[in-house]
């Protein structure tokens, strides 16, 4: 079983104008640790996802000024929902779902759109997103908005340049001086430690395995499975277990109902099927593999 998972390599954009005369740091979030060693630092974090959102929380209780930098903006969700239920165990159940199903998809966005923005205004503060909230990943924190209404984060378009000591975003704004930029930009994956990544190939972030778990073309009776490539909208362990479930039954013959031996379509045949479950999400190329809906291999 390989259980690497897809924050393996840290993806790097497309260096901006001026990046390599810049005299100050360039970090990947990959290998940020925590906040030591940053006091009293100007700091541009890249990227609002997750890590982003974390980083320039963290750095803000100690830097000088944090810049947050980010493309297209996106909607913040705290982990906290009414009542202080955890806002998974309130969103993730059987009746919400079953509401979800019954409901149009332009009403759910809705309802939930009004819903963060009566916690905070995503206008008003320069985040809120060309896209809507279902359409692409949220950004879980508790503490941004209150970072971003207190100044100790500010919130600004993407770098246009870099200067040798600042950046100039997008908007023609500066930060004159800057100490470090950290590029919370994503991951890319692949599997170098089998057979030097050849085994199971890796093409522009995506990996053709059948059931997210098998590369159905190396034998007739497979003996590797992939576990955990996938983004669920809920817990990975869970599903992260019941694949190990399922490849173990396999591989014991305990469940004859269970077929590793599978034709496989390519995925240029099965994408155009499901091309607008795609296009109707903002996704950069790191993502891409997270959130497709299609399977590149099923049984014929």
């Amino acid at each position: 079983m390989v259980c690497t998972g897809h924050h393996t390599d840290p993806y790097w954009p497309t260096p901006f104008p001026g990046q390599k005369s810049f005299s100050g740091k360039l970090v990947h979030s990959h290998d940020y640790k925590d906040h030591t060693g940053y006091d009293d630092q100007t700091v541009v974090v890249i990227g609002i996802g997750n890590s982003g959102a974390d980083i320039a929380v963290e750095l803000s209780k100690i830097c000088k000024k944090v810049y947050l930098a980010t493309r297209s903006g996106s909607w913040v969700m705290n982990r906290v929902w009414d009542g202080g239920e955890p806002a998974d165990l309130a969103y993730l159940s059987r009746f919400m779902f079953t509401l979800k199903a019954a409901t149009p998809w332009f009403v759910q966005n809705c309802l939930l759109e009004r819903k963060l923005n009566k916690r905070f205004d995503h206008g008003r503060f320069g985040l809120k997103p060309k896209h809507h909230v279902l359409s692409a990943h949220v950004t879980i924190n508790d503490e941004l908005p209150n970072r971003i209404i207190s100044g100790t984060v500010v919130i600004k378009p993407n770098i246009g340049s870099f200067t040798n000591e600042g950046v100039i975003f997008e908007d023609g704004s500066e930060a004159p001086k800057v100490d470090t930029v950290i590029f919370a930009t994503g991951f890319s994956f692949g599997f170098p430690l089998i057979e030097d990544g050849q085994l199971i190939p890796v093409k522009e972030n995506r990996v053709d395995l059948y059931k997210y778990m098998y590369p159905a073309h190396l034998s007739p009776k497979n003996t590797l499975a992939v576990i955990g490539l996938i983004q669920p909208t809920g817990s990975i362990m869970p599903i992260s277990e019941m694949q190990t479930r399922v490849f173990v039954a396999a591989l014991t013959d305990c469940d004859r109902r269970i077929v590793t031996d599978a034709k496989i379509v390519p995925y240029e045949t099965v994408a155009p099927q499901h091309q607008p479950l795609i296009c109707a999400l903002k996704i950069s190329p790191p993502r891409l593999q997270q959130v497709e809906r299609c399977v590149a291999a099923k049984i014929k």
